[in-house]
């Protein structure tokens, strides 16, 4: 093995001095103040060595200096050492993260992490969650904000004999109208996803009295045009089956945590 790298693995390594030139920055003395009992956690074998990697060394550097500019904006009296049981794991999936909206994700977990007034909403858990979401989830995320629902139709034709029925639209949403999705077609497959980690429940069989938005669905994804064609020639009726996906408790923590940092400080 090459001497440097023996040196990296002996020692205890200045992560910082492996991306910054300048360790007397006030911004770079935050993030280490932060970051100090991270670092230390950190320093296996794996992150220095990857730092000699010059591709490694920009990601993870890029990724770095978007946590100092958020850290920036906490007050220095707000500022507190980041636990290692949430910065060792964060650290570890930054250093090779490249997609930004997962990335962003990531460093503002660590940045509530860093403020007292916020770190009881980063969640060490929320550190597997981010890894699970694809960037069209983490966009969801962000629309979720302030919201307590996301309101469904299923669009259901009846059988022409009256002994069954089926799910011709499933779970159709206004999300692909109002989120920039880069595979719109995938939404009912996001949703199942934010499902399974907490952050959604699938009300199915209730729904909100207020008809706006189902009647907004309807016209998005033509229903009247649905039944014209398809009744009674394919179906004796299609019905619009109304119902929501609720937001947890535990799902509004997870979207508080990113969207709310800013407004937060």
């Amino acid at each position: 093995m090459d001497n440097s790298v023996l040196d990296l693995v002996k020692g205890t390594p200045n992560i910082l001095g492996q991306i910054y030139t300048d360790l007397a920055q006030p911004s770079v003395k935050a993030v280490g103040q932060a970051l100090g009992t991270v670092f230390e956690f950190s320093t296996s074998f794996l992150l220095p060595v990857k730092l000699l990697n010059e591709k490694f060394k920009l990601n993870f550097k890029k990724r770095i200096t978007e946590y100092e500019k958020k850290l920036e904006e906490v007050p220095e009296e707000k500022r507190c050492e980041v636990h290692p049981q949430i910065g060792t794991p964060i650290i570890e999936k930054l250093s090779y993260t490249t997609n930004d909206e997962i990335a962003d994700l990531f460093t503002t977990l660590l940045a509530n992490a860093s403020n007292i007034d916020m770190v009881n909403t980063a969640h060490p858990s929320f550190v597997a969650m981010i890894e699970r979401l694809s960037p069209d989830e983490a966009r969801i995320i962000k629309y979720l904000k302030g919201r307590n629902d996301i309101q469904y139709c299923d669009f259901m034709g009846y059988s022409l004999d009256g002994k069954g029925y089926i799910d011709i639209r499933y779970h159709q949403t206004l999300l692909p109208q109002y989120v920039h999705l880069d595979f719109p077609q995938n939404v009912n497959a996001y949703l199942a996803n934010l499902v399974s980690l907490g952050v959604l429940f699938d009300m199915a069989g209730t729904y909100r009295i207020d008809e706006t938005v189902y009647n907004e669905i309807k016209r998005v994804y033509g229903f009247e045009l649905l039944k014209e064609q398809l009744v009674p020639k394919s179906y004796k009726k299609i019905e619009a089956e109304k119902s929501y996906y609720q937001i947890t408790d535990f799902g509004k923590l997870f979207i508080q945590f990113w969207n709310n940092f800013l407004s937060s400080l």
